[in-house]
């Protein structure tokens, strides 16, 4: 038996998204100017686990439900923590962790993105074509520079594809960590009072999704086409809130980290860690580090306000200012001077009477598309909300996922759709927790209410059709299997991005003219 508490988790779990940090600042950047920033992360990780050490999950006075998720041991038996680890290891495998399974479409580049990290010195630079690797690296970079240390070692390793397999290795077992985290933290905040309703964790971090299945029913009767891809995401206009299981087989480096952090905000009790939780989500990906940043943010000035109320501001301005909080924004210019690199941003910015800040794009608003958006809205998330109003009314973040649902589907980043499907990553997963936590406090035995019952097997019904879509996820592999009559389909047909073809989402071109290569590195 263990006994777990998020304040007892938690230092674990700031460790493990403050690593791709400490590999970027020393290894990425300028030897003098990391230099300097590696002191400043140092001081700043002594504060962050003097502060973890001191946190006891005080309580305070608060005005809606939501209540610090720190303060009572829970009771685990290891056997679940065993079934835990082992779905996090099989779920990262199906996604193609490991170089060893069916691996998505989208794996082609991120293979090369990964393997150029791993053959190439760092930053990535490409001077044949006059280009630099810029992209969402950090979640790389920790398994990425174990092979390097491997390598220094054994050298003869780079002589074949041997460093690549064992950094796909590597990045599967990081993965499988950053699952098993995952659960842990889903388990502090749900609290399952019985070890069967521990298992409803990774049964609800698998399989919850929207209602996409309707979609696709909508699309097949009212077009009379049949649907043609096995990906039931696809069925409003480029509009997709990605399920839990699409963004690990998908997009696993933008995925791991804001879970993990959207996590942690639904547990903190002060604002003291919001910008260090703010900047290493940014380092996995920024688009959905905007979508925690607005739970941050509201979530603040909720706090704010209370502290008015309560004659607390002055201990709340405190908490706004702390050390770890203007240590960690130091931080931030590193990260969005690299990223104003990238091409396909710089592509983005032609339109510039479409933008806000030169970078965010308004969807063009029709009476069609605004119809279009509220089904979406409904069957992805609205319909989810519904259904938890009554447990939730009072809860903040319950709020929050509503504005961020509704704003997603209206701005876009560049050309593309990544906007409304990373931006709602955070979103996503606290609807999940919120429903797995539903589930978990739903007492079967002693409620006579007909309302309760009613919408307790209505979400259970709509958690059921929501599981088509990872289900699809999980089929295509298999269909690959039986297409191809062999395990490993591995997507990899890039291999890097070492050649004069297009790759304006993955690269910088004419990277020396750009602030981050001009300044904060210099070629030897």
């Amino acid at each position: 038996m263990i006994e777990l508490n998020y304040s007892k988790i938690r230092h674990i779990i700031f460790m493990y998204m403050l690593l791709p940090l400490f590999c970027f600042i020393a290894l990425y950047l300028h030897f003098i100017l990391g230099g300097a920033f590696l002191v400043v992360l140092y001081i700043f990780t002594i504060e962050k686990l003097r502060i973890v050490g001191k946190s006891k999950g005080n309580g305070k006075i608060q005005i809606f439900v939501h209540k610090p998720k720190s303060s009572n041991m829970l009771q685990v038996e290891i056997k679940y923590l065993v079934v835990f680890a082992v779905v996090a290891v099989v779920w990262s495998f199906l996604g193609g962790q490991g170089n060893l399974f069916y691996q998505s479409d989208d794996w082609g580049c991120r293979n090369a993105v990964y393997r150029d990290i791993i053959y190439r010195d760092w930053p990535v630079i490409y001077p044949d074509y006059d280009k630099a690797l810029v992209y969402y690296i950090g979640y790389w970079l920790p398994t990425a520079t174990l092979v390097k240390i491997i390598g220094f070692i054994a050298p003869n390793i780079y002589l074949t594809e041997r460093a690549f397999a064992i950094g796909n290795i590597l990045l599967w077992i990081w993965t499988s960590i950053g699952i098993f985290l995952t659960e842990l933290l889903l388990l502090t905040y749900v609290k399952p009072k019985s070890g069967n309703r521990m298992l409803l964790i990774p049964g609800i971090l698998v399989f919850f999704s929207g209602l996409d299945i309707i979609g696709v029913l909508r699309v097949i009767i009212r077009w009379q086409i049949p649907f043609p891809a096995l990906h039931l995401e696809w069925w409003c206009q480029g509009l997709q809130f990605s399920s839990l299981t699409t963004c690990l087989f998908w997009v696993f480096n933008q995925t791991i980290v804001p879970w993990l952090a959207i996590l942690c905000i639904l547990q903190e009790n002060k604002v003291n860690n919001y910008v260090f939780i703010c900047i290493c989500t940014f380092a996995a990906g920024p688009i959905p580090m905007l979508g925690i940043s607005v739970f941050m943010i509201l979530n603040a000035v909720y706090k704010g306000v209370v502290s008015i109320f309560t004659k607390k501001i002055r201990k709340f301005v405190f908490e706004v200012f702390s050390p770890v909080n203007c240590m960690a924004i130091l931080i931030m210019p590193i990260f969005l001077v690299y990223y104003l690199s990238n091409q396909a941003l710089n592509n983005g910015m032609s339109n510039k009477s479409l933008c806000i800040f030169s970078v965010f794009k308004i969807e063009t608003i029709t009476n069609k598309f605004i119809g279009e958006v509220i089904l979406f809205w409904f069957l992805e998330a609205g319909i989810y909300l519904v259904l938890l109003y009554r447990k939730y009314k009072y809860d903040i973040f319950y709020y929050v996922v509503i504005i961020t649902t509704i704003i997603a589907p209206f701005v876009k980043v560049g050309e593309g759709t990544d906007f409304v499907m990373r931006f709602s990553v955070p979103s996503i997963m606290v609807l999940a927790a919120m429903c797995l936590k539903y589930l978990v406090d739903y007492d079967f035995k002693n409620t006579n209410k007909k309302v309760d019952k009613s919408i307790c097997v209505f979400l259970c019904v709509c958690l059921m059709l929501g599981a088509m879509t990872p289900l699809t996820e999980f089929f295509r592999g298999y269909n690959a299997m039986l297409q191809t009559g062999k395990i490993a389909n591995v997507c990899d047909n890039v291999i890097t991005f070492n050649q004069d073809t297009p790759a304006n989402n993955f690269t910088a071109h004419d990277y020396k003219n750009s602030l981050f290569f001009k300044y904060l590195y210099q070629e030897e």
